[in-house]
């Protein structure tokens, strides 16, 4: 291997105050990689210890090659995730943010940069999650990319507790002294103001109104925060934001299919607290038994059905206005597909029977009124 440039040996030995005038004579051996990938930039964003001399190196190379930050080695890491790794000195975390700021601020797209080996794929936001890192850290990146604040780095499990950001900030509530809740309870509500409104909150234009619950109930956040979330703002259950929305309105519509189970969850929890939600149609004029049913595709002992019609058993003699189905054949069209929805189908059938009859009966008068006019109104089934 051909000897390394001297910008690069300086930057390994630690001897920060010679890179500056090294960088304006020989800016061409920026572009030098050693056997691991790594330039003379992700060795300054590895160091352990940041101070004044190692920001003036960073800052020479940042103005003659900012595209450098987003530059990934043989492992993939780019500059930006090593730098917003933790640091060995507590003294350190002043130089580190603003260390990370002006890698930010150089190259904003290196904020979306994921690794690319193992099962993780870690962006620099999700790493500096982890290592608890400053909140205006964390402000900074979401305001470049605001779908940093859920987007997974390891593949969705139904009892995995640790595959987005918000389990990655939760993770550090052991830590610390008691000023260090307050610092993680700005992170969440951050990474929740950010997954609902898709911005960061800024004190230079008017905010849109955020409720805690209610963002809360879109994305899948540690079951004990949610809890807490809950018991602190217990009121806003049964209130409905701007659009006509609850927030169990939000949480059926949010449901994944490999999440049913956290769904079933947080259904249980705000039903617990009241059911008044179940039987109110969302801003579209559907009820949620409706679209845990059709849309999500949620099942009776997985995910929230049984739990919703039990709370308005209305619901189940009710038709979709989207669907034109009652709940038992929206399941029913579903378990072509998957014997679960096929239990499920059964399920709502037994808790409103009577619908098999009112469908009949809806069948027959339909068939007779085509029979005469030739052609074959839409019914209502109470009718």
């Amino acid at each position: 291997m051909p000897k390394s440039p001297a910008i690069y040996r300086l930057a390994a030995n630690r001897q920060y105050d010679a890179v500056s005038a090294r960088v304006k004579s020989h800016p061409q051996d920026l572009m030098w990689t050693d056997r691991h990938g790594s330039t003379a930039l992700h060795i300054l964003c590895q160091a352990r210890i940041v101070d004044g001399a190692l920001l003036d190196a960073v800052q020479s190379i940042l103005q003659v090659s900012p595209e450098q930050v987003a530059w990934g080695n043989v492992g993939t890491w780019t500059p930006l995730h090593f730098a917003v790794e933790p640091r060995l000195l507590p003294s350190s975390a002043w130089y580190t943010r603003k260390l990370i700021l002006r890698l930010i601020e150089a190259c904003p797209e290196a904020v979306s940069v994921p690794t690319k080996n193992g099962f993780k794929t870690r962006t620099p936001f999700h790493i500096a999650c982890e290592a608890n890192a400053d909140i205006r850290v964390l402000k900074a990146m979401l305001a470049i990319d605001p779908s940093l604040a859920t987007r997974p780095f390891v593949k969705f499990d139904a009892y995995s507790v640790t595959e987005n950001p918000l389990q990655l900030v939760w993770k550090n509530r052991n830590k610390g002294f008691a000023h260090a809740a307050t610092a993680r309870e700005e992170k969440m509500a951050l990474l929740l103001h950010a997954a609902y409104h898709g911005t960061v909150p800024t004190s230079s234009r008017q905010q849109p109104y955020f409720r805690l619950l209610t963002a809360a109930c879109t994305v899948r956040c540690p079951r004990d925060y949610f809890t807490q979330i809950l018991c602190t703002h217990i009121g806003d259950v049964s209130k409905c934001d701007a659009l006509g929305n609850f927030p169990l309105h939000y949480a059926v519509a949010s449901a994944v299919p490999e999440g049913h189970v956290y769904t079933q969850f947080v259904i249980q929890a705000l039903l617990s607290v009241s059911t008044y939600a179940a039987s109110q149609p969302n801003a579209d004029g559907r009820w949620p038994l409706h679209v845990a049913v059709y849309d999500t595709h949620l099942t009776w002992h997985k995910g929230g059905v049984r739990e919703l019609a039990f709370a308005f058993p209305e619901a189940l003699r009710k038709v979709d206005v989207l669907s034109g189905l009652v709940p038992f054949l929206a399941s029913a069209e579903r378990a072509v597909y998957t014997r679960l929805n096929l239990s499920t189908t059964y399920e709502l059938l037994l808790a409103a029977p009577e619908m098999v009859q009112a469908i009949r009966k809806t069948n027959r008068i339909a068939g007779l009124h085509k029979e005469a006019t030739g052609s074959g109104p839409v019914f209502d089934i109470f009718d």
